[in-house]
């Protein structure tokens, strides 16, 4: 079955955007959103 719709806003307990793990979700596919990187799956 499909996820729907995932959201990080968090990573190691700090924003997802302050992390260096949010180049690599980004070239995933997931899109910045006000509350963090979403995917839909």
């Amino acid at each position: 079955g499909a996820l729907g719709r995932l959201t990080v806003e968090r990573a190691d307990g700090e924003a997802i955007t302050n992390s260096p793990l949010a180049a690599a979700l980004e070239a995933a596919g997931f899109h910045p959103t006000p509350r963090g990187l979403r995917i839909r799956a």
